[in-house]
């Protein structure tokens, strides 16, 4: 009997050892960091690494730096100017006036055609490029034309019947050195520091971000074109930068 009780309590505390060992085992899969901090070599930013289930819970999402031409324009009003009277018989040629600022003249491509809109145009009509009115640099319509200092007058060729002197028009300009290529993120991948300094996270491996500095020349569309910046063909994170941000700096976005 005395055998039995003995042999019933080695196996009581072998089942406890075990159950001891099992809950360790469990303690320390739970206690896996969900994120981990490598440095950088020769900088002071931190490399995030996450694991599997924490990119899954913060549903991490991220789009390619892309490269593409990109026209910036602007619109400004403008008034249909009589013409010189040597100039009087031929009802197809008309001139647009518009008063533009000296920074605004700095940055105009003289170049590129104006499209010329009329105000009374339903906004709910889809233009149709075919049937866009496009005027061009010029001088002027000669000596009758009012004078004006920071004016710039755009030449309608082949113009429609109806427009008078004095009719008021909106003019799309297109800025200088637009038409380059450009590097192009989503807005949704910047992050801003109190002090005006943006980011963005790479992922240049799976479950690896690292964060990047970007200079924005504008946004627009929902889009951020960039001055600096990442690679074409990088990733970066749009959905769950700011969580990593906070991972890494210990600063909530």
């Amino acid at each position: 009997m005395k055998l039995m009780r003995r042999w019933l309590v080695g196996i009581g505390i072998v089942a406890g050892m075990q159950l001891s060992a099992c809950a360790q085992v469990s303690t320390a899969i739970e206690k896996v960091p969900p994120v981990y901090l490598e440095p950088i070599e020769g900088t002071e930013l931190l490399r995030v690494v996450l694991t599997e289930k924490a990119a899954e819970r913060l549903d991490i999402q991220t789009a390619l730096v892309r490269e593409e031409q990109v026209v910036r324009k602007w619109m400004v009003g403008g008034v249909i100017v009589a013409r010189a009277e040597s100039d009087a018989a031929d009802t197809t040629r008309v001139w647009v006036r518009v008063l533009l600022d000296q920074g605004e003249l700095d940055k105009l491509d003289r170049r590129d055609p104006a499209r010329i809109l009329f105000l009374d145009e339903d906004e709910e009509e889809e233009d149709d490029e075919d049937e866009d009115l496009f005027a061009e640099a010029d001088e002027g319509p000669g000596d009758d034309a009012e004078e004006t200092h920071g004016g710039l007058y755009y030449l309608i060729r082949d113009a429609e019947a109806g427009l008078t002197p004095g009719q008021s028009v909106l003019v799309e300009l297109s800025q200088s050195g637009s038409g380059a290529a450009r590097k192009i993120i989503p807005f949704a991948a910047v992050i801003y520091e109190p002090n005006g300094t943006t980011w963005v996270y790479t992922n240049p491996e799976t479950l690896i971000f690292i964060r990047q500095p970007i200079v924005i020349d504008y946004i627009e569309g929902g889009l951020a074109v960039l001055s600096e910046g990442p690679e074409v063909g990088i990733a970066v994170v749009t959905v769950g930068a700011a969580e990593l941000f906070g991972a890494e700096t210990g600063v909530s976005k």
